[in-house]
This record gives structure tokens, sequence and C-alpha cells, in this order.
């Protein structure tokens, strides 16, 4: 299989992780199914850390601790196996790197999810769970700029704003940013 397959393969499972945080953080309904989803898929590994439900200020941490841990050894591993000399510096900036670029797919997944959600009438669930999933980055825009009626504008904005995001990293970290 190609490279591209295993980092896609990581960034799933790092995203996962991240989702369980963002869950957590923004007090999602625990009995929804697709938290139960979530839950029941990164129960084993979160059960063997001990500080799981701690928060710093309301944000639940261990998941992108646990997504951070996860894209280390992914590199580590994929540096090894492909006989290149390790290099710490180099694999822990490429697990930052995918750590923060994972969490920045996450953010767009979920704010188009809640847009087209918002359109349908039998996804209203869903729209809702995605809005408290996304309001923590929403809501300083649309304090800003409120919605006008039902039209809000305020997920193009982020989304734009994850997109420029994204080209300035790319013009600063190059192909390192685009293999990942």
């Amino acid at each position: 299989m190609q490279l591209n397959f295993y980092i896609m393969l990581a960034e799933a499972v790092i995203i996962l992780f991240e989702l369980r945080s963002l869950m957590q953080s923004s007090g999602i309904d625990y009995y929804h199914p697709a938290t139960q989803l979530v839950v029941k898929l990164t129960e084993p590994v979160m059960k063997l850390l001990p500080f799981r439900n701690r928060n710093i200020k309301g944000f639940y941490y261990a998941g992108f601790i646990v997504a951070f841990v996860l894209a280390l050894m992914f590199w580590f591993g994929l540096i090894t196996i492909f006989g290149g000399s390790v290099n710490i510096t180099a694999i822990i900036m490429y697990g930052a790197l995918m750590t923060i670029k994972s969490f920045g797919y996450l953010l767009l997944f979920l704010l188009l999810a809640q847009a087209l959600c918002s359109w349908l009438p039998a996804t209203r669930e869903y729209s809702f769970m995605f809005g408290q999933l996304t309001y923590p980055i929403v809501a300083p825009v649309q304090k800003i700029i409120p919605p006008i009626g039902m039209i809000d504008i305020s997920l193009m904005i982020v989304m734009i704003a994850i997109f420029a995001l994204n080209r300035l990293a790319y013009s600063i970290f190059g192909m390192n940013w685009a293999i990942l």
C-alpha cells in the first residue's frame, strides 16, 4: 500500500481522539448514537489514562494528548520502517503538524456537516449536535456578525479562515505541510 493510505489512516484515528475531546468539552448528549460510537471506539485507550476526566477551564485535553502521542508513534514507526535515521526534532515537528492539521480537518468537516444538516428538516438533532461542537469556534464571529434572520454567515467566515490558515501553514512549512 502507498504511504498516503497510512497517513490518511493515522489522521482518521487522530481525528477520532480529537473529536472525543471536543465532545467532552462541549457537553454533547452522552446517549446520542454518534457520541456512543466515538466513546466506544476511543474508550480502550482513554481508560488507560489517569487524567482522562481532567480539564482546564472546561476543556478536556486528554484526547488531544493521545492524538499527539499517536502522531509521534506513527512518524517514529514510519521513519523506522523506511530505514531513515531517527531525528527526534523532526518526529516532534511532524507529530505536532499532523495533530494541528487533523484538527483543522475536523473543524472543517463539522462546519460543513452543520451547514448541510441545517438545510434538511429530518436532520435537526444532528444539526444541533454539530452546532454544540462548533459553538466555541463560531461564537466569537457571531458576536461581530450576528445571524441575519435565518442566514448565518459565521460558518462561512470560519471556513474561509481555516482555508487561509491552511494556506499560510503551507507557505511556511511547504511540502512538510502538504504531505500530511
